[in-house]
C-alpha cells in the first residue's frame, strides 16, 4: 500500500484521477488540494467535493489552494471543461465542505509529515502548491518519495506550441519543483495522448447501468466533444489518471532519466518541458521522463476503480 496525496484541478480528467487514486487497491488516498487551471480555484474545489461525495469517498478530505500562478495570471480552460470545469452533467446536492481557515501547503504538510511512510505527490494540475510546499517547507522532502506529475511533452505542446498546459499556467512553480532535488516523475502528453477513451471504454462504463455510471458517461462523452472540436482528437486522452496509475502500477511503463529544464523566459515557449533526449547535457539528471504506458492495463485498472466507486455510490442508494 503507498501512501499519496493529490493535488489537482478538476477538470474532467483530474475527476478520473480522484476516483483511481481513492479506489485503487494499491494506493491510499491521504487528502486532496486543488488549485485554479482547468477553471478558477473556487470551482475547481467544488469540483473535488463532488466527485468524492459521488463516488464513495466522502471521508477523504480537500483544502482548497492557490487561486494564482506564482508570477502569471490564471488560465482557464473553459473551452475543454466547460465554465464549471466539470460540464456535462447534473451532480447531487453537494454537502461536504472544504478544511476551511487553513492555506493548501500548511495542510500537504501537517499531513505528509504525519505518515510513518514516504508519501508519494501527485500533481494533476499546474504545480504551483507543490512549488511552494518546497520551498515554505524544504524539510517536507525527506518525507516524500517522488513527486509524480502529468504534464510536459518530449515534443510539442498542446495549448501553446510549445508548451502543454499545466506546466505553460506556472512554468516558474514546474521549475522549483524539477530542481528541487526530489525524485520527479513527469508523465507527458506522448503517453497521456495513448490512453484514448473510445467507444468500447464508453460501453464498459456504460455497462454498470447506475446512476453513477450514467453521470461518469456524462461527463466523459461532454469531453469527447470538446476534445473533438478543440483538438480534432476522434476520442479524448484522460491525460491525468496516467500519473495515478504510474505509483500504483510503475511496472505498466517504461521511463528514461534525464534533464528536463522549464522555459519560463520565452516569448514563443515559456512552459516548454526541454527534455535532453539524447544526454547532451552536462547537468544532472533531474527527471524520469515517462515515454511508453500499457493502455489496455491502464484502462482495466481505471475500470476497475469506477466499478468499485459504483458499489460504493450514494448516487446508487
Amino acid at each position: 500500500m503507498k501512501y499519496v496525496f493529490l493535488d489537482c484541478d478538476p477538470g474532467h480528467d483530474d475527476a478520473m484521477a480522484i476516483i483511481l487514486a481513492g479506489h485503487h487497491p494499491d494506493l491510499h488516498l491521504l487528502g486532496v488540494s486543488t488549485a485554479c487551471g482547468n477553471q478558477t480555484v473556487d470551482k475547481t474545489t467544488i469540483n473535488a467535493l463532488k466527485i468524492l461525495s459521488v463516488s464513495g469517498l466522502e471521508h477523504v478530505e480537500v483544502v482548497k489552494g492557490q487561486a494564482a500562478p506564482l508570477m502569471r495570471p490564471p488560465k482557464p480552460c473553459p473551452e475543454i471543461h466547460g465554465t464549471s470545469g466539470l460540464d456535462g452533467t447534473t451532480f447531487p446536492v453537494l454537502t461536504k465542505k472544504p478544511i476551511q481557515g487553513k492555506k493548501a501547503i500548511v495542510y500537504m504538510n501537517e499531513v505528509i509529515s504525519q505518515q510513518t511512510e514516504p508519501v508519494h505527490l501527485i500533481c494533476t494540475g499546474q504545480l504551483t502548491n507543490a512549488a511552494l510546499l518546497l520551498t515554505v517547507y524544504p524539510e517536507i522532502k525527506e518525507k516524500l518519495a517522488q513527486i509524480v506529475f502529468m504534464g510536459g511533452g518530449v515534443g510539442v505542446g498542446n495549448t501553446s506550441p510549445a508548451a502543454e498546459f499545466n506546466i505553460e499556467c506556472d512554468p516558474e512553480a514546474a521549475k522549483i519543483v524539477l530542481e528541487s532535488g526530489v525524485q520527479i516523475v513527469m508523465v507527458p502528453l506522448e503517453v497521456t495522448h495513448t490512453a484514448l477513451c473510445t467507444p468500447t471504454i464508453i460501453e464498459r462504463l456504460h455497462s454498470l447501468n447506475t446512476s453513477f455510471s450514467s453521470l461518469i458517461v456524462d461527463l466523459l462523452m461532454f469531453f469527447q466533444d470538446a476534445y473533438k472540436k478543440v483538438f480534432r482528437f476522434q476520442h479524448p486522452p484522460l491525460h491525468d489518471p496516467c500519473a495515478v496509475l504510474y505509483v500504483a502500477r510503475p511496472d505498466l511503463f517504461k521511463t528514461e532519466l534525464m534533464r528536463v529544464d522549464i522555459d519560463t523566459e520565452s516569448r514563443l515557449c515559456a512552459g516548454r518541458t526541454v527534455c535532453d533526449i539524447y544526454h547532451m547535457s552536462t547537468l544532472v539528471k533531474n527527471v524520469h521522463v515517462a515515454l511508453h504506458m500499457n493502455v489496455d492495463e491502464f484502462w482495466n485498472q481505471m475500470i476497475q476503480a469506477v466499478q468499485k466507486a459504483d458499489t460504493l455510490s450514494s448516487m446508487n442508494k
